[in-house]
């Protein structure tokens, strides 16, 4: 064979090559897989702004302890019956109503026994506190929560995991 032939039947060889490897890349891409060059983020889904909602109003429904009739309980059913109701639907809502829960039973402790100390009079200090300290964590939660994120109270019992 001639240099002229040897090179032609190189050159087709590569081509085929080069057909067959971007077959098989296009395949793969189909079936899902991730190559270096390209940007994908494994393991999150995109978050609805439902998703969203539910999880801003698991931590707001605390704020149901101010309607007098229901009082200090209403706190802990609020994000109680969304957690019940929603945890299978979503890890987002699930997540932060747990949290909302863990921190609102935490709260309840707290009332209980600022309650307690009133009769020496700490707990007269204790409850303005408490309430200004329990509104603006809720207030900060719920905005996180609005955003997306999974917001973590700074001190809070894990009670439910």
């Amino acid at each position: 064979m001639t240099d002229e032939t040897n090179k032609k039947v190189e050159a087709e060889e590569v081509e085929a090559k080069s057909t067959q490897s971007n077959t098989e890349n296009n395949a793969e891409k189909d079936s899902g897989r991730v190559y270096e060059g390209e940007a994908e983020v494994l393991g999150t889904e995109e978050i609805t702004s439902e998703e969203k909602t539910w999880s801003m109003l698991a931590h707001l429904s605390a704020l149901v302890a101010l309607i007098p009739v229901i009082g200090w309980i209403g706190m802990i059913v609020g994000p109680l019956i969304i957690w019940l109701f929603k945890k299978n639907e979503s890890k987002l809502v699930d997540e932060n109503a747990k949290e909302a829960l863990n921190f609102n039973i935490t709260m309840l402790l707290g009332y209980v026994i600022a309650t307690v100390l009133i009769i020496v009079l700490v707990g007269l200090v204790l409850w303005p506190l408490l309430l200004l300290f329990h509104f603006v964590l809720i207030v900060i939660a719920s905005i996180k929560a609005n955003e997306g994120e999974h917001y973590k109270y700074p001190f809070a019992l894990r009670l439910i995991n």
